[in-house]
This record gives structure tokens, C-alpha cells and sequence, in this order.
């Protein structure tokens, strides 16, 4: 009984954390796949291995496949690119990032996930 209260203990405080913040709690990939689509990133965007094809048709608005980005850029550059802040090849991404610094993070992190 003495070995379970310590094991007790940890599930108890890892329950209070998901309580106290609801985003922790829903898997980071469903919760990254869900902001993308809702800052609808998948009008110009695809990531074939998660199921999003670009909405768009339009071969000059459509962007790259963003598979395998990891490879290409680290977080932080990312996350200025979608803030407006970095620029590629001369060009800043053409729309701001809308959702809170928590949001971004999340999504970032998913994208980084995202590989062929």
C-alpha cells in the first residue's frame, strides 16, 4: 500500500494539470491539425501523410506541401515566418498568424511532426 500512495500522488497531479488547462489534455496532433485547418492554412497548404489536400486550384496562390519542413526550418524561424517577421526569398508569408502565442506553438510543433 505504502508504494501506491507516491504512484497515487503523480496520477492525482497529472489530472489537475490536464483540469487547469483543457488544451493540454487533447492530443497535440489533433490540436495542431486543428488550428491549421481553422486559420485555414489548408486554402494554400497541403500535408498529404495528415489527409489535408489545398483547397485552392489556382497553381499562383498555392503554397508548397509543408511535409518534411523540419528539415528545411527550426521552430523559431517558423514561427517569425507566420508572425510576419522573416522573410523568404525576398517575401514575407502572405498572412499573419491570428491565434495566441500558445496556438502557434502548437501548431508549429505539429508541422515540425508532419514528415513522408
Amino acid at each position: 500500500m505504502k508504494r501506491l500512495l507516491p504512484i497515487a500522488g503523480l496520477l492525482v497531479f497529472v489530472v489537475a494539470a490536464f483540469l487547469a488547462n483543457p488544451a493540454a489534455s487533447e492530443d497535440n496532433g489533433a490540436a495542431g491539425q486543428k488550428l491549421f485547418k481553422a486559420q485555414k492554412c489548408n486554402l494554400c497548404h497541403s500535408i498529404p501523410p495528415a489527409g489535408i489536400e489545398a483547397m485552392t486550384k489556382s497553381a499562383a496562390i498555392k503554397g508548397p506541401d509543408l511535409v518534411n519542413l523540419s528539415q528545411k526550418h527550426d521552430k523559431a524561424w517558423i514561427e517569425k515566418w507566420l508572425r510576419l517577421e522573416e522573410t523568404m526569398n525576398g517575401k514575407k508569408h502572405k498572412k499573419k498568424f491570428s491565434g495566441s502565442d500558445e496556438e502557434l506553438d502548437t501548431l508549429v510543433d505539429w508541422l515540425l511532426m508532419q514528415k513522408s
